[in-house]
């Protein structure tokens, strides 16, 4: 289907277009149509989304109620109200709105990873500790045992005597013997090289192995699996994918927006707290390669941001920056941005 107004394609179950976010059937009687679309709403999505940025996360779910209040099927909303309850460890909460979430979008399989890798966590907050087991005890054997035992090192005791007796008697021989000396035999002196230790192979002093990697996974080696895994735990269960390139000697780590209008201001900010995540892990990495994807209105995903992110980029806090310092980091990156999409700002 194609919208109206800036002619974009965009799916033929979608109410509002991706792209300019204008309704496509005002006449439909389906109750989704009468919802308003993200952009319609995108100011006070954005006050909601800064204030859980901020910590103010009873002053952002109040605006998201206010929001549902008018438009209640509006998944951005529901996404970011589970957002907002995973960042306090509430999972319990966020799995409920998504859960409602899923109830609106059931084709959306972004949705149902991000709602199993919720469980998951919850699952691994509730999990009772380990049961502690007692040391088997071993019968005692039987003292049969203990006399063979016994009898066999006495055995050898009386072997190695009598070897080192035949031992002994071989070097008083020889000594009686006159010493025969090769003319032009040079002995042989002993090496002066130093003997070389290898350093000692430090140790990962990484913590207890995460569980098994989920489906969202696959794809990774088992190393990548793990990292990709720690970075989503740390940025509540947002989808990351990580590589390593051996041949650069590399990581690449790509994060995915679920929802919401697309500027550049908040793709940079995902970026940043990408990265974060990461040096927080290796520090010693000098730089990793950032990738931000986000949903294709024709189905899928699509890639709209790469660069390289420093340490010291990474060191800004992505919740405090102002205006001015973003221009200012845009400025700084080498980035590609993807010609093909519509940011809005």
């Amino acid at each position: 289907m194609i919208c109206p107004k800036c002619f974009a394609e965009i799916p033929d179950t979608s109410a509002f277009c991706m792209e300019c976010g204008a309704r496509i059937k005002e006449d439909a009687l389906d109750p989704l149509y009468a919802e308003g679309s993200d952009r319609e709403v995108y100011p006070e999505l954005a006050r909601a989304n800064l204030l859980r940025m901020q910590g103010k996360y009873e002053e952002a779910i109040e605006v998201c109620r206010r929001i549902l209040g008018r438009f209640p099927s509006n998944e951005t909303v529901h996404a970011l109200l589970g957002d907002i309850y995973a960042d306090q460890g509430k999972y319990e909460d966020a799995i409920q709105w998504y859960e409602l979430l899923v109830e609106l979008a059931p084709g959306n399989a972004h949705h149902m990873a991000k709602l199993h890798n919720l469980r998951a966590m919850h699952a691994a907050q509730v999990a009772p500790p380990p049961p502690i087991t007692e040391p088997e005890v071993k019968p005692a054997k039987p003292k049969v045992f203990a006399y063979a035992l016994f009898g066999l090192l006495a055995l050898i005791l009386v072997a190695a005597a009598f070897v080192a007796g035949a031992r002994l008697n071989a070097v008083r021989q020889s000594a009686a013997e006159p010493i025969k000396s090769v003319q032009g035999a040079v002995s042989p002196s002993p090496s002066t090289e130093p003997v070389r230790i290898p350093p000692p192979v430090p140790t990962d002093p990484s913590p207890a192995p995460l569980p098994t990697p989920a489906a969202g996974f696959a794809g990774m080696s088992a190393v990548e699996a793990e990292l990709a895994q720690k970075l989503s735990q740390q940025l509540n269960g947002t989808p990351v994918w990580c590589a390593f390139d051996p041949a650069s000697n590399r990581w690449q780590a790509r994060i995915r927006i679920q929802s919401g209008v697309l500027n550049r201001s908040r793709v940079l900010q995902e970026a940043i707290a990408l990265a974060r995540a990461f040096y927080q892990l290796y520090p010693n990495v000098p730089n990793l390669n950032v990738a931000v994807i986000a949903p294709s209105p024709n189905g899928g995903d699509v890639l709209i941001f790469s660069a390289e992110i420093s340490p010291q980029i990474a060191a800004l806090d992505p919740t405090t920056l102002s205006e001015e310092q973003v221009q200012s980091v845009l400025q700084q990156l080498s980035a590609w941005w993807n010609p093909a999409v519509n940011f809005q700002g």
